[in-house]
């Protein structure tokens, strides 16, 4: 369960990557999409850092 909540913030990423393709397949003009995929890209990093240095 640790190990889980240590990479939690790489399934923030994955799904920002995900959104981050969608929209660019889908060849969608608003940046709605492109604003939500980024701040999740951004959340899962900082969650990634913070969490392995708190957790060591």
């Amino acid at each position: 369960m640790k190990e889980l909540i240590k990479r939690s913030g790489i399934i923030f990423i994955f799904i920002g990557v995900l959104l981050l393709g969608y929209s660019e397949f889908q060849k969608m003009e608003s940046n709605q999409l492109l604003l939500i995929s980024g701040g999740l890209i951004m959340f899962g990093f900082l969650l990634y850092v913070i969490l392995n240095n708190i957790m060591e």
